[in-house]
């Protein structure tokens, strides 16, 4: 099965982006409603404010809880039949695109270092993550995917992505080119960052001496 690589051709979607986001939005809408009429009848202009600052911490709650949540409800009920790709193109570590239908797919169960990195370390593993995800798909017989409901920021469609029936994403978290996604991306550079995690799992040997020594193996 052919794989090759393309320029991120990505482009942003914001109407997406706040789909992606409608819990947020409905509960803080719902509380500020809610609380507005409550406060409305004969009460002090300061108290007016109770309900925005309501609206505001649960709507800020609904998105750092909620949305995660989403996205493993998402994946917890993907299809269950695969599509196959029949000309994957792979574009980064966790995004990979088929010619033959024009719909690019990210994959749902990872996070992967971005190619715009904020660091070097990052920059060189998000490079190794792409060239795992070519060899992976360019030695398989199919390359398939099961779809989530979901896309993404980008209007791609999220999916889990599979190799002769292997978990491409499972298998870059096993060799360390990749994090289990967790509803939101995080940061790689620095001593917390996603690298230095990845190296306590001892998936792969990692050092950076500005950043401090993260792995001693």
């Amino acid at each position: 099965m052919p794989a090759s690589v393309r320029p991120n051709g990505s482009r942003a979607a914001p109407l997406l982006y706040w789909r992606e986001r409608w819990l947020m939005i409905v509960v803080f809408a719902a509380i500020l409603f809610g609380g507005l009429l409550m406060t409305s009848r004969g009460q002090a202009a300061d108290a007016m404010m109770l309900p925005l600052l309501g609206a505001v911490l649960a709507g800020a709650a609904a998105d750092r809880f909620g949305l995660p949540f989403w996205h493993w409800f998402a994946n917890r009920f993907a299809a269950r039949n695969h599509v196959r790709l029949f000309s994957p193109i792979v574009i980064d570590g966790d995004t990979i695109h088929d010619e033959a239908s024009g719909e690019r797919y990210r994959f749902a169960n990872i996070d992967a270092p971005e190619m715009e990195a904020r660091c070097a370390n990052e920059r060189q593993r998000a490079e190794l993550a792409r060239l795992a995800v070519v060899a992976l798909t360019k030695r398989a017989q199919a390359v398939t995917v099961r779809k989530t409901m979901r896309r993404d920021v980008y209007g791609r469609r999220v999916a889990f992505v599979f190799a002769d029936g292997l978990d491409v994403g499972q298998a870059l978290i096993a060799k360390g080119f990749a994090r289990p996604w967790r509803g939101r991306r995080e940061r790689w550079c620095g001593p917390k960052g996603g690298l230095a995690k990845i190296a306590e799992t001892r998936a792969m040997p990692i050092s950076c001496k500005a950043c401090g020594a993260w792995s001693r193996f």
